[in-house]
């Protein structure tokens, strides 16, 4: 019998995910790889693995795609894991830099910046061109508030902006 192909993110707040999958009475039918939001969508695209807890912003290039929890990565307000770190205020941004390992919070990025902060900006994904502004998620964010003057929490701006929760990454 062929093991269930899962790809699951390997970032913190995915660990009640990843213990329930490596505690279950299923798991000698599971082979678990444990990737960046952006690997586990191209995956799951490429018929690489079967289940995928993948960015929403990936979902319409997934053939058949479904939904099939309503567990997810999300929040209601500050998800303090996603965030546009800059050297200005928001009404200086002229520059971002997309994080590579990201779709769905990229793609929140140059929202917010374009419909609530009413930003013209131009992104990159070049690590060596200089921004203002850069996007980083999970646990990479850790300890990098205090190392910028100013810091958004990509889930709290969209709260203030919509007055609704944000689902990053579901199954």
């Amino acid at each position: 019998m062929n093991k269930i192909r899962i790809s699951a993110v390997a970032y913190t707040n995915t660990k009640p995910f990843i213990y329930g999958i490596s505690h279950s009475e299923l798991l000698e039918k599971i082979d678990l790889s444990l990737d960046i939001p952006s690997d586990c969508a191209a995956k799951l695209i490429n018929q690489q693995v079967d289940i995928g807890l993948i960015p929403v912003a990936a979902i319409p290039f997934v053939p058949n795609a479904n939904i099939i929890s309503d567990y997810c990565i999300g929040s209601v307000g500050a998800v303090n894991s996603v965030f546009i770190f800059s050297n200005l205020p928001v009404e200086e941004i002229k520059s971002v830099r997309l994080d590579s390992h990201s779709r769905t919070s990229n793609n929140l990025a140059k929202v917010l910046l374009k419909f609530y902060w009413k930003k013209e900006v131009a992104f990159t994904t070049d690590i060596n061109t200089a921004t203002d502004a850069i996007v980083l998620i999970g646990d990479r964010t850790f300890g990098q508030k205090e190392s910028y003057p100013f810091v958004y929490d990509m889930g709290e701006e969209w709260m203030n902006f919509t007055g609704l929760p944000f689902v990053y990454a579901a199954w």
